[in-house]
């Protein structure tokens, strides 16, 4: 889809808008599941009212478990096993950390999740937590990370990883990340297409891409705050297109919403804070004034073609997972950006 006709499309939508599984191990490398080509389950009219079906003992668990074989199966460069604990967005990313770092990838220290746990009745169930995550040369950053069991006799997988901004208060009136929580600990579920927010939540994805090729000229400047992973992109491809057609290419980078799950709580503020992915596509291309007549590879992305250069064309895409905080509707605040995470995906080289 171009970038008019996605802007258009979001514009649109924009208007229609506002007018029994173990927790533990999985059995021995079972194959990945496939990515989900929908999103999260719609909750009912009234959540609050349930027994819900993922406890927070349950998910206490599951963190655990999945965090911990995480660690072994990075320790021992496992990345049969590794897969089978991922799905969606996190499936190709791991695929990344283990191909591009040889087998080796980076560990974790990982500290006691805060649950986020909303009141689910059906298939598939899942939950986010906040963790405390340090790398191995000491740098600490929470993770947001969202865990989804598609079926009954489906295992717990991680679907989702983001990293919260350093400047993003982890709690927000005392509630963590500023979800609303009701008295037994329990998060509330959005639809993904809830118009009580100033987005639905199917929308952040393709508003954000939006303003990230627009800028804040674009019609998305007036619901998303400007920042290093909304108008900032804009600005860096804006700087980069130039300096790469002195040097004889073509530059092009361009932001899309993808097929996999979106996810949204209740926060306390009448907003919510939704989980979502999206797809850098970013392409050089030689020109006849480029008298090499190659493209260099950057660093993150050579692992792939396994050279500094290739011939003529060059094509990265990235998988990004974003954390939002998206206003109630009628707040004269404006959404944004508060978690970023994301890994290059997919390199083709001519």
């Amino acid at each position: 889809m171009t970038r008019t006709r996605r802007a258009a499309l979001a514009l649109i939508l924009l208007a229609g808008t506002l007018a029994g599984c173990s927790s533990g191990p999985p059995p021995d490398r079972p194959p990945p599941s496939r990515p989900a080509s929908s999103a999260a389950p719609e909750p009912d009219a009234s959540p609050g009212a349930r027994t819900p079906t993922v406890t927070l003992k349950e998910a206490a668990g599951v963190v655990r478990a999945i965090l911990s074989t995480d660690d072994a199966v990075r320790a021992t460069g496992d990345e049969p096993y590794a897969l089978a604990q991922a799905r969606d967005a996190q499936l190709p990313i791991t695929v990344t950390a283990f191909r591009s770092t040889g087998l080796k990838p980076p560990r974790y220290v990982w500290g006691e999740p805060t649950l986020l746990v909303p009141r689910l009745d059906r298939f598939p169930l899942w939950f986010a937590a906040l963790v405390g995550r340090r790398d191995a040369g000491g740098g600490s950053r929470t993770a947001l990370l969202t865990f989804m069991r598609q079926y009954e006799n489906s295992r717990w997988q991680l679907s989702f990883a983001s990293l919260l901004n350093t400047s993003t208060p982890l709690a927000v009136d005392g509630a963590p990340l500023g979800v609303a929580l009701d008295d037994e600990g329990y998060a509330t579920p959005l639809a993904t297409r809830d118009e009580s927010v100033a987005i639905s939540p199917h929308l952040m994805a393709p508003l954000h891409a939006t303003i990230a090729e627009e800028g804040p000229g674009g019609f998305a400047a007036g619901l998303i705050a400007a920042g290093p992973q909304t108008t900032g992109y804009f600005t860096e491809v804006g700087e980069a297109k130039p300096q790469a057609k002195r040097l004889g290419f073509l530059y092009d980078s361009i932001f899309g919403a993808t097929e996999f799950p979106i996810y949204a709580l209740r926060a306390t503020d009448g907003g919510a804070v939704v989980m979502y992915s999206l797809t850098r596509t970013t392409t050089w291309q030689a020109q006849t004034a480029n008298a090499l007549g190659v493209v260099p590879v950057p660093e993150n992305a050579r692992w792939s073609v396994g050279r500094p250069v290739v011939r003529r064309k060059l094509r990265v895409v990235e998988t990004q997972q974003y954390v939002a905080h998206v206003q109630p509707r009628g707040a004269t605040r404006l959404s944004e950006v508060v978690g970023y995470d994301g890994a290059v995906t997919g390199v083709n080289g001519e």
